[in-house]
């Protein structure tokens, strides 16, 4: 207690605690002054976290040096020892200029490492935007522009279409004016009613510009506000108009006009000369192309119906009628489809719309005409290069004619235009996961669940490349997503097989058991009895469970669905009943291209199963022949120089085993590891492999993929316990169950 009594009055003595006060006073002023001043400069708050550390490792550094020295009228002079307190403070020697210099060097470190931090803190923080956005070098597209659905402020919820076909109007005008990237309309109107800031939106779509703003309709009264705002959501322009209903179309063409002359210093104006349709006939057309956007090509017929009927005259409705109808593709929706752009091609010859659903008619009409459907798609993107969906029916032309490359420049641009649109980025990741570009489609995948609502189809295009990659952890999180988003059949079961994947099997019970109860009849009435069975290898409960439920649904194996079908026959075969797999599977197996039978998760493979129950019935070279079809798809793989994800290498490598060349298997066995096979405990009682279960390079394999699994499963557990997800997933059940008001 004395030497800590005298070091706090030695401390005083050599005024530490002054000096310990100034430089806390000092570096609090200068952390307020940065507070003020940064934002001015564009850098983010988060850079003065960078001279709260440098003030934090400087103090110990002040305290020093109020040890050693003090400053006074004449300099800085060494403090003297206690014993000789009365003393003048000494006059510095060589070695406390030795001290100073070395003060100082840390002093200088510590500075230049938090301007450094400050200085690259706006590049870091454009770049993680950048990431975000999705390019590969984080560049914006010059003069581009996304048109956000406006905002409805009038008192009937009914106005919702009208304002959102406000929007798209103008988008509309924008696209078709030479000079400007205008963003697609999937992509923009994936913010609809979302909280997501200017900047966030602008990075995900890789803009400068937003277009923003609100409409007021009450009666023929209406005020449209709109503003034009930066990517870091600064306004450089807004205006508002009051005008009367009839005038909408000349708000639209002003509103776009100012626009295109502030995103672009130079733009070839189009005037619009067309005719301007029947105002009820406007507010159908508005409603069912935004119903056609959903995918309700059923409501929007209706609604484009009532438009032309109600003018007849009006070729934009006859345009996106006849979309609606090709849609449904039967022969009669087809030839409804062309009378309808004959139509409107009659009423307006240049109306790029309907050209483009020409081109549509021609690309995936009967027999197709890729060639012909090309011809008119270029026709069209050359006057309105924005046009998305012409875009990825132009990819769809090329592809068919075998010209790959041009498709793919085709789909890049799309991407480009339309990011969040779900077929074109999940085209495009498709051809690169194709190349081998598996980071670079992961990235596109995740980019579509940045947006608000993603869509289905991005969350199970995701999981795949997870599950592919052995990466267990985000596909299960992938899934507890999509399930508590809509905890229907589909999502539950993906979401049980990621629990199942995982060696998880309380947890797959659980969400098994809600599967149940949730969908206790309906589709999957047959294969939903055997599927936990069949992930855990319990295969004669399985085939006694799918037997019991024939008998109560009272089916025949040949009244069963396609899909019913090889699941069934793949349990059969497994599970030992040969002729009921045979019986299954020979209907629906195409023995010259067997890898169609896959079915989703890869565990259920027609092909293979059918080969294993004509291995065991004598039928050899029915089983040979079969055998070597599936040996070509993989061969024609590798001579094309497709890489392979995991599950493709596995079903290469089952395909050698169940042909006998085991050595072969193996070798393709490792490199499916490799690649992120990790479906140990789906396979760990697989018959098929029974016959390499003690093969020791076999085993070694096996114990490798169970290693990374085991450590997987303990993070999700870890996740779930801190998360409390099944508390989650049954009030998502509770609120699904729940009619609304």
């Amino acid at each position: 207690m004395q030497a800590v009594t005298r070091l706090y009055r030695e401390a005083r003595r050599r005024k530490v605690f002054r000096t310990g006060a100034l430089y806390v006073v000092g570096a609090w002023l200068a952390l307020q002054v940065a507070d003020v001043t940064f934002p001015g400069f564009g850098i983010p708050e988060s850079a003065i976290q960078a001279l709260v550390w440098a003030a934090v490792l400087g103090f110990p550094v002040a305290l020093a040096f109020g040890w050693l020295f003090e400053i006074g009228p004449g300099g800085i002079r060494r403090t003297p020892p206690a014993a000789g307190a009365a003393a003048e403070p000494q006059t510095l020697a060589r070695r406390d200029y030795l001290i100073l210099a070395a003060f100082a060097a840390i002093a200088l470190v510590l500075v230049y490492r938090a301007a450094q931090e400050v200085r690259e803190t706006p590049k870091d923080a454009a770049m993680a935007r950048a990431d975000v956005a999705g390019g590969e070098d984080g560049e914006r597209l010059e003069n581009s522009i996304a048109v956000l659905p406006f905002a409805n402020i009038s008192d009937d919820p009914a106005n919702e279409y009208f304002c959102d076909g406000i929007s798209e109007e103008i988008l509309d005008q924008l696209s078709r004016l030479a000079g400007l990237n205008v963003i697609g309309r999937t992509s923009s109107f994936a913010f609809k009613g979302s909280d997501y800031g200017i900047d966030r939106i602008s990075a995900l779509l890789g803009v400068r510009y937003v277009l923003q703003g609100s409409v007021r309709k009450a009666g023929d009264q209406l005020r449209v506000s709109a503003q034009l705002l930066d990517a870091g959501g600064v306004q450089v322009w807004s205006e508002s108009f009051d005008r009367q209903l009839r005038n909408i179309f000349e708000i639209q063409s002003e509103i776009a006009g100012a626009v295109a002359m502030t995103v672009a210093s130079q733009v070839t104006p189009q005037p619009d000369t067309g005719h301007q349709p029947d105002l009820g006939a406007y507010e159908h057309y508005l409603t069912g192309r935004t119903l056609l956007h959903r995918r309700d090509s059923e409501h929007a017929r209706e609604e484009l119906q009532r438009a032309v009927e109600m003018d007849p005259e009006f070729a934009e409705a006859h345009a996106e009628l006849a979309i609606t109808q090709a849609f449904d593709g039967t022969p009669e929706a087809m030839d409804r489809a062309r009378r309808s752009v004959q139509r409107a091609l009659q009423l307006k010859p240049r109306l790029l719309r309907a050209q483009a659903a020409q081109g549509f008619l021609l690309a995936y009409g009967e027999p197709p005409d890729p060639a012909g459907a090309e011809r008119v798609l270029r026709e069209v993107l050359a006057q309105d290069p924005n046009m998305s969906d012409a875009l990825n029916w132009l990819n769809s032309a090329l592809s068919s004619q075998g010209r790959e490359k041009e498709a793919r420049q085709v789909l890049e641009r799309a991407a480009l235009i339309d990011p969040l649109h779900p077929a074109v980025a999940l085209n495009l990741a498709d051809r690169l996961l194709e190349e081998g570009q598996t980071n670079r489609a992961q990235h596109i995948y995740e980019r579509l669940l940045e947006q608000p609502t993603p869509s289905p189809m991005a969350y199970f295009a995701v999981s795949g490349v997870y599950r592919s990659t052995g990466r267990l952890i985000e596909l299960n999180a992938t899934h507890k997503s999509l399930v508590l988003a809509d905890p229907s059949f589909g999502n539950l079961f993906f979401l049980m097989l990621s629990y199942a994947v995982l060696g998880d099997w309380p947890q797959a019970e659980s969400v098994n058991e809600r599967l149940m109860r949730v969908t206790p009849q309906g589709p999957g009435r047959i294969v939903r009895r055997v599927m936990m069975p069949g992930f855990r290898g319990q295969t004669d409960v399985a085939v006694r469970r799918l037997r019991e439920a024939l008998e109560e649904q009272r089916l025949t194996i040949a009244e069963l669905g396609r899909e019913e079908k090889i699941i069934a026959g793949t349990h059969f075969a497994r599970g030992g009943d040969y002729a009921a797999a045979i019986e299954a599977l020979e209907p629906v197996v195409d023995v010259e291209s067997p890898g169609s039978s896959v079915m989703p998760g890869g565990f259920s493979h027609g092909g293979h199963a059918l080969a294993w129950g004509y291995l065991h019935t004598g039928a050899d070279t029915k089983a040979a022949r079969l055998l070597a079809a599936e040996a070509r798809e993989c061969s024609s793989a590798r001579a094309a120089g497709r890489p392979s994800d995991s599950w493709d290498l596995y079903r290469c490598a089952e395909t050698e085993l169940l042909r006998g060349n085991i050595e072969q298997a193996l070798s393709i066995f490792e490199r499916a590891i490799d690649a992120g096979w990790r479906d140990y405990y789906l396979r760990e009682r697989d018959p098929y492999w029974a016959s390499v279960a003690n093969d020791g390079r076999y085993r070694a394999l096996m114990a490798k993929v169970k290693a990374d699994v085991d450590r997987q499963r303990a993070d999700v557990q870890r996740i779930d316990a801190r998360d409390d997800f099944f508390a989650k997933l049954d009030a998502a059940i509770a609120a699904k169950a729940t009619p609304g008001p």
